[in-house]
């Protein structure tokens, strides 16, 4: 019989600390600096514009500056920003609503439009591994859990592009 602290040890090495490693890269990437400056950019709507720090206005030049149109003005096109949206009753509230409102104007307000379309392009979440987790739950059962990988992941990308539409006749003139 082992005794108990090897097996500890042999258990803290093997599984909790590569667990722990796992848990702090997967909070890295998810909470990184590139997610606290994306995060800090959605303070341009015109319903936060007032909270927007110094701080902030320079973490969004920072990391926004290579794709704005003249970086070189953007701290002026701030201030115009934020008093022009503080003397407005109703402000936009996403980022769509704002692209869409006709006072944001993209001639005034180049840079500041091109954050917020590159805003509206990122993603917040990606849901591709659930959906391919739930699918295969779906596919791989008791009658096809015998089938080689091969089949299995085109049955997966079957079911989930299902929007793709498939020549039948092709098909079955190359199985042929």
């Amino acid at each position: 019989m082992f005794p108990l602290h090897l097996i500890k040890n042999t258990l803290k090495r093997a599984i909790y600390l590569p667990y722990l490693d796992e848990l702090i890269q997967q909070l890295d990437m998810r909470f990184g600096q590139e997610a606290v400056s994306v995060v800090r950019a959605l303070s341009i709507l015109p319903f936060r514009v007032h909270l927007i720090s110094e701080e902030m206005e320079k973490d969004v030049y920072d990391y926004y500056n290579t794709d704005m149109p003249s970086p070189e003005t953007f701290r002026q096109e701030m201030r115009l920003w934020k008093s022009f949206w503080e003397n407005q009753s109703d402000k936009p509230e996403s980022i769509t609503s704002t692209l869409t409102d006709v006072r944001a104007c993209s001639t005034l307000f180049p840079n500041i439009m091109k954050v917020l379309f590159l805003l509206a392009l990122t993603s917040v979440t990606s849901s591709s591994t659930e959906r391919a987790n739930s699918s295969l739950k779906l596919i791989k059962n008791d009658l096809r859990s015998t089938m080689k990988e091969d089949r299995l992941n085109a049955l997966l990308l079957l079911y989930i592009h299902r929007d793709i539409k498939l020549d039948f006749d092709k098909i079955i003139d190359d199985y042929a």
